[in-house]
């Protein structure tokens, strides 16, 4: 019982300690390089905190980011899974919102067959493809890595958003 307690304890410290860097971060939010490009950074809470299917993202980018499409490249009998498809986010990068498009490909070990084990360690990257409102011509790229070995797991995420100027 102690142990549990302690490990839950653990996990809701590692998460504060999360946010609470964020905040300390937000110094960082809207930090623009010399070609107008955004600096972001934050972290992509667990599946289904976002409408039924979708991640709630907080730090620079508020809002929901949903899977649309996954196709693996992997044998399901091996520890090691290869996967692409696309992505997209709504929500705001401060006073700027609307929705952008990503592809993605996304690379994880798992502790046996990947369709059946663990999660022991994952990573994505997402180019930006486009976007519509706020993020009409938008590009840049948004790379992730998963916490797994928390529950619930979390993804913090950097990257970059340009948004072209009208």
């Amino acid at each position: 019982m102690v142990r549990r307690f302690t490990k839950r304890l653990g996990i809701a410290v590692s998460v504060t300690a999360v946010v609470l860097s964020l905040s300390a971060g937000a110094a960082f939010a809207g930090e623009v390089n010399g070609n107008g490009t955004t600096i972001v950074r934050g972290v992509q809470l667990a599946a289904g905190t976002c409408e039924t299917v979708g991640y709630e993202m907080i730090g620079d980018l508020v809002g929901c980011w949903v899977s649309d499409t996954f196709e693996t490249k992997s044998d399901p009998a091996k520890a090691t899974l290869l996967a692409t498809g696309t992505e997209h986010f709504t929500g705001c990068l401060g006073s700027t919102c609307g929705t952008f498009f990503t592809t993605y490909t996304f690379t994880a070990k798992y502790d046996g067959p990947w369709p059946t084990s663990a999660e022991i360690h994952g990573r994505c990257i997402h180019p930006i493809v486009g976007g519509t409102g706020g993020f009409a011509g938008a590009s840049g790229v948004i790379s992730f890595h998963d916490v797994v070995d928390v529950w619930p797991p979390y993804y913090p995420y950097v990257g970059n958003v340009h948004v072209a100027k009208p």
